[in-house]
């Protein structure tokens, strides 16, 4: 009898001890599930709802550009440009190898462009090349199956009508660097473009508007359904020079030819505005 209570007593001991465990891993699994559902729950929504809408840039118009009478200098013509959604990319290094074929570029320049792009998260688009030919474009269309990560889209291209007269006084647009961008305090993107010279760079807040952004729901292969929502962009705003683009023109002429060296300013004296600068 003493042998088997003993049995007994260590069977119950076994069985506490057993119960212990089990109960301290339903406490531990429970306060797994409180801290998941409470503590993170707006973080794992959040990431739940960026798998499945991708927010999408919409570019603003850039301002037109008008002389005193009202004749346009500065307008913005469609251009079709190439961007790279890394998320869809099921071989980046192979990707980029075939747009360097496409584009004719150096496929060393190509993964520079990557490393800039590195901070930028990889559902997000990025610009690999502007100003496409259309066979280029064709070209990318073909294998659309094949590399669903390339999209062509539609944006505007600075056109400058009188560039061999106005070109020193508008200035041009070109892409922010990274002193730009560290400087801007989150404002500039990589591959935004910025006014760098001229009127472009003094007035380039005024002209650049403001981008909107489209929300749209995307399937697990990151194919978009449909439209979710939409921010529409805010053109820029256009400007209007105190330049006289005829007398501009005609005081360009006077220093055609290589003999012919000097400045000509031609200011109105009654409120100094500047009609005319070679």
């Amino acid at each position: 009898m003493q042998v088997v209570r003993e049995h007994r007593d260590d069977l119950v001991q076994r069985v506490r001890v057993m119960g212990a465990v089990v109960t301290a891993l339903l406490v531990a699994i429970a306060t797994g599930f409180w801290f998941v559902q409470l503590v993170q729950g707006d973080y794992y929504r959040e990431l739940a709802e960026n798998n499945r809408l991708r927010k999408l840039p919409v570019k603003a118009p850039r301002g037109l550009i008008f002389d005193r009478k009202g004749r346009l200098l500065v307008e913005n013509i469609p251009s079709y440009n190439l961007m790279l959604d890394r998320s869809r990319s099921a071989d980046l290094a192979a990707s980029l190898a075939y747009a360097a074929s496409v584009l004719e570029k150096p496929l060393p320049e190509l993964r520079a462009l990557m490393e800039r792009y590195r901070p930028i998260p990889d559902f997000k688009p990025v610009l690999l090349a502007e100003n496409l030919t259309l066979s280029q474009v064709a070209r990318l269309g073909v294998v659309g199956l094949e590399f669903p990560e390339f999209e062509v889209e539609v944006h505007h291209l600075r056109l400058y009508r009188h560039r061999e007269q106005t070109a020193h006084l508008l200035g041009y647009l070109g892409e922010v660097t990274q002193g730009e961008i560290d400087a801007s305090n989150g404002f500039y993107s990589p591959g935004d473009l910025v006014g760098k010279k001229g009127i472009e760079q003094t007035y380039d807040e005024i002209l650049r508007g403001e981008d909107g952004e489209r929300v749209v729901v995307v399937d697990s292969r990151g194919e978009v359904l449909e439209e979710y929502g939409r921010k529409p962009a805010e053109p820029g705003k256009n400007l209007t020079l105190a330049l006289d683009l005829e007398l501009q023109q005609e005081a360009a002429r006077w220093l055609e030819g290589p003999e012919k060296v000097g400045a000509i300013v031609a200011m109105d004296p009654r409120d100094g505005e500047i009609l005319a600068m070679v």
